[in-house]
């Protein structure tokens, strides 16, 4: 599973997103989501990385959440059960497909684009063919008339 999980608990999702965004500046950890809670106003951070890198990110998040609100708590567990996973993981699971989603949603955005692209290109082809053409016709009609003055 993880190496470590970090848990920051704040009042207000301003102090939340403060301790997220300090957490993942200040190591090499990776923010999993946040939880609100039913009435009281708090939001739990999650946090999973190295051991050293959850425990610093904590710290940094936590003095950073408290300038903006108040921490009610912060948690670190180093090697987490598996069995966690089905507490932690629900909103990361959610995140993954949300991300495939998104990611389906781009691929069609960008066959529909290429798509537009070689229509307009096909057009403009077909647009210059006619006015080659055109020109042709009057060439020829010029050389005839032309000819005929003579």
């Amino acid at each position: 599973m993880l190496e470590a999980l970090g848990l920051i608990e704040v009042v207000g999702l301003v102090g939340a997103i403060e301790a997220a965004d300090t957490a993942s500046k200040a190591a090499d950890v990776k923010v999993i989501g946040y939880e609100l809670t039913k009435g009281s106003g708090m939001v739990l951070v999650k946090i999973i990385g190295g051991v050293s890198a959850v425990k610093s990110a904590v710290d940094a998040a936590s003095m950073a959440a408290e300038r903006v609100s108040q921490v009610v708590s912060k948690h670190i567990i180093a090697r987490p059960s598996d069995e966690l996973d089905k507490i932690i993981n629900v909103e990361k699971e959610n995140s993954d497909e949300k991300l495939e989603e998104k990611e389906e949603i781009k691929e069609e955005l960008v066959t529909e684009e290429v798509t537009e692209e070689v229509v307009e290109n096909n057009e403009n082809n077909e647009v210059n063919e006619i006015l080659e053409e055109i020109k042709e016709i009057q060439v020829t009609k010029n050389n005839k008339k032309s000819k005929n003055k003579k």
